[in-house]
């Protein structure tokens, strides 16, 4: 008999507690393998072996599993982006850049999400759900924030919030670029259109440096 078939509603905290945990798996390896359009609910459902109407139960749409994938994933970056920053000398702009950039992209899945939070993430939820992860992200960035003024003795903990944020806003736009669809990956692979390549690793650790010299 198959995991659906003998589906049991979760009554007791634990027992919700994991079956949220095994559909954020699902989505995640679905997310990994396939992007956002291959981790539909219906995919998700089938992947933890749930029927549609019983991920009803734990979560109101499939954009809120993703978004609670992305809180994950966010708590997970700032753990190791605040001792990456902590880890540099005081004032050495080339070096917080560089902590910056590799920390981020160390973690493809959550700049991915990052790049959807605005355009897909917060569609097709409560007000009361985005309300809490923009709680959520304020806190878990006000330790980036910390970490960073300690580093730029020169900096107000506003300026350094400003950096963060517009770092991690160049990223969600940089995101899709640099990540294209085959078709334009073949397209942009051809020299003539070199100049208009995105290089993440590049491009983010140059506007990064250029946006911590400015409030250093």
């Amino acid at each position: 008999m198959s995991v659906a078939t003998s589906f049991q509603r979760a009554r007791k905290p634990e027992e919700i507690s994991q079956r949220r945990e095994t559909l954020l798996a699902a989505a995640a390896e679905l997310f990994d393998a396939e992007g956002p359009a291959g981790a539909g609910l219906n995919a998700i459902a089938a992947k933890a072996g749930f029927t549609k109407s019983n991920v009803y139960r734990y979560f109101e749409s499939r954009e809120q599993v993703l978004l609670e994938l992305f809180r994950d994933e966010f708590g997970k970056l700032v753990d190791a982006l605040e001792p990456a920053i902590a880890a540099q000398s005081p004032g050495d702009v080339p070096g917080l850049a560089e902590a910056i950039t590799g920390t981020f992209l160390a973690r493809p899945r959550c700049c991915e999400l990052i790049s959807i939070l605005s355009s897909t993430l917060e569609q097709n939820v409560s007000e009361e759900t985005i309300a809490s992860t923009k709680t959520f992200m304020t806190s878990q960035t006000a330790r980036v924030i910390a970490a960073l003024a300690a580093r730029l003795p020169g900096a107000s903990a506003a300026d350094c919030g400003w950096a963060i944020a517009m770092i991690g806003s160049l990223l969600a736009g940089m995101w899709p670029g640099a990540n294209p669809p085959p078709a334009a990956r073949a397209v942009l692979a051809r020299p003539e259109f070199e100049h208009l390549r995105m290089v993440p690793a590049r491009d983010l650790k140059r506007a990064s440096m250029a946006l911590l010299a400015s409030i250093a």
